[in-house]
């Protein structure tokens, strides 16, 4: 059951990522960062991650993309797997305390084994539900998955 949900959680945010129009490029490697395919169901990886997360930086700022003032996380995904793959990864926007504000999620498409995408994203209004957008401090990936081609 949880597979199914996590498919779900990565087609719905991979939908609200396409339609926001986020920035995302593989500056390493064939794959290029944007949505999964909605007929992408999760695939159980080991106990190993299947792909590296790292959020590079995150703050409010000026940008092309996400306009005046948005609270923008700048990510590298590197996939750690020895096949070509696509990847989902949750973050979690959280306030002074650290309670969670709202989250939304990333995707890479077709990276190959040891290969990086590297992109920005940031969360839109009705992603944050627990207060606003000013509110957020900071942002932590909440987890990663690897996707069926």
């Amino acid at each position: 059951m949880r597979v199914g949900l996590v498919a779900v959680a990565a087609v719905l945010a991979a939908g609200l990522l396409s339609g926001c129009g986020g920035s995302g490029d593989t500056t390493e490697g064939p794959g290029k960062g944007g949505g999964a395919a909605a007929s992408s169901p999760a695939v159980k990886e080991s106990a190993a991650p299947p792909a590296k997360v790292v959020i590079t930086k995150s703050g409010f700022e000026d940008h092309d993309v996400w306009g005046p003032h948005a609270y923008v996380v700048h990510w590298e995904l590197t996939n750690t797997g020895t096949t070509p793959g696509n990847f989902y990864a949750g973050i979690d926007f959280l306030d002074a305390d650290k309670d969670v504000l709202g989250s939304t999620g990333i995707t890479a498409d077709k990276l190959g084994p040891g290969k990086t995408s590297r992109g920005d994203s940031a969360p839109l209004p009705a992603e944050i539900s627990n207060g606003t957008i000013a509110d957020i401090r900071s942002a932590r990936v909440t987890e990663v998955e690897r996707l069926e081609p």
